[in-house]
């Protein structure tokens, strides 16, 4: 269901962000903060790599139409270029291997809830 400015109740529905902080005596709210800030990471680090791939390949395009035919400069753009998608490829691939070897082991390697809430004592 979508919500509308109007029917927002802004004590309930509006969540300080990230929520790391742990509000109660039971486990599940500790480990909400740790799932949230182990998600977080993974965004933030996930969003640097694709902004340094797009300023690094930029960067290369940019050296190569400012090189004049200079043969070192156009190697040096090309390398940058390249070296950027290899970077980007890597982080891609990195997700596709780490779900394939959590669905071999039966672990949701890429879910961090459920790795903690199965991990932690329950009282």
């Amino acid at each position: 269901m979508t919500k509308f400015l109007a029917d927002l109740d802004f004590t309930t529905d509006i969540k300080t962000p990230g929520g790391y902080q742990g509000s109660g005596s039971d486990v599940d709210s500790y480990t909400a903060g740790a799932e949230n800030l182990i998600s977080n990471a993974l965004g933030v680090l996930t969003i640097i790599a694709g902004l340094s791939f797009m300023i690094y390949f930029l960067i290369g395009g940019l050296t190569w139409i400012t090189a004049g035919g200079k043969s070192d400069k156009v190697e040096q753009a090309k390398d940058m270029m390249t070296n950027g998608a290899i970077g980007i490829i890597i982080v891609v691939v990195s997700y596709s291997i780490i779900w394939i070897i959590g669905e071999a082991l039966g672990i949701k390697i890429l879910e961090p809830a459920s790795l903690i809430n199965n991990n932690t004592f329950k009282f």
